[in-house]
């Protein structure tokens, strides 16, 4: 077997491509690494490159490792898409008996974005069944990998862009009168716009901050339930802050309607720091060098 051969079936398991190349090239320097060792010694070339590969281990096993962190967060996009799909259908179903048109909405939004992101997630899966696998996730391995630190960052820095959130979301609603054109339209695309410039800005700010974690998806999770507790005090705390439409929505909407938005807000930077920066998921330096 080659090394082309080999490098291929090492990261055949990691279903993002981008990701793949990535890893792909710091498996090809570890090898490069180990085939000039060999060779300083005088192995041929030929015995050279088979001592390297011999060295990582077999190309299978080498595939597990490196597929196993970014296996885990696909497991918990999924496990998030489907509780998200199975909350917006429950919520739908309890606004249909209440006659809540709040809830019907917020509902109706959770729903069709649960059943976006689960299809999507399903389909990078390759297989179907593959989502049942990723399924079995163990906590150990956030508790391993991610100081308290790290996580407490996180909550905090989403906190603050919840703050930010709900002191900005109404503001549009303020400025807007009657005579203007569409001012309902107006109106709610200045406040998401303003809205999703309060969580962005800061966190393309804060990343550094709070360092690795800020690319985990369990992390994302806490960030945005940080942050969609920060809106909701603020909101609570004077509702001149929440936009009309969201008047009166019940603590509890606004609570899972704010987790909603940052989340998918923070998967959105995440998304574009990921490519823009080059960042490996999952990437652990020890996971490497200990082959």
């Amino acid at each position: 077997m080659g090394w082309e051969e080999y490098l291929a079936e090492a990261v055949g398991e990691i279903a993002d491509k981008y990701q793949a190349r990535r890893y792909k090239a710091h498996l090809r320097a570890q090898l490069l690494e180990r085939y000039q060792s060999h060779f300083a010694k005088g192995a041929t070339k030929e015995s050279a490159m088979e001592l390297a590969m011999a060295d990582m281990g077999d190309a299978k096993h080498v595939a597990m490792r490196v597929a196993r962190p970014l296996s885990h967060q696909r497991g918990w996009l999924w496990l998030l898409s489907v509780a998200q799909l199975i909350v917006g259908l429950s919520i739908v179903a309890f606004s249909l008996k209440t006659e809540s048109f709040a809830a019907l909405a917020l509902g109706r939004v959770m729903a069709l974005w649960g059943v976006v992101t689960t299809g999507f997630q399903a389909r990078r899966g390759r297989r179907f069944r593959a989502g049942f696998h990723l399924l079995q996730l163990r906590l150990r391995y956030a508790h391993r990998s991610l100081l308290l630190r790290d996580f407490w960052r996180m909550v905090a820095a989403g906190f603050v862009t919840g703050v930010l959130m709900a002191l900005v979301a109404s503001l549009p609603w303020n400025v807007v009168n009657a005579n203007m054109f569409h001012p309902v339209v107006l109106s709610t695309g200045g406040s998401m716009i303003l809205s999703g410039l309060a969580v962005v800005v800061p966190w393309t700010r804060l990343r550094r901050w709070v360092g690795q974690s800020f690319y985990l998806v369990t992390m994302q999770a806490w960030a945005a339930l940080g942050g969609a507790l920060g809106a909701t005090v603020v909101i609570l705390w004077n509702q001149g802050f929440a936009p009309p439409p969201l008047f009166n929505w019940q603590p509890e909407l606004l609570f899972v309607g704010a987790w909603v938005f940052q989340f998918m807000l923070l998967r959105f930077v995440a998304a574009l720091t990921t490519l823009r920066e080059r960042v490996l998921v999952g990437w652990d330096h020890d996971r490497f060098t200990s082959f």
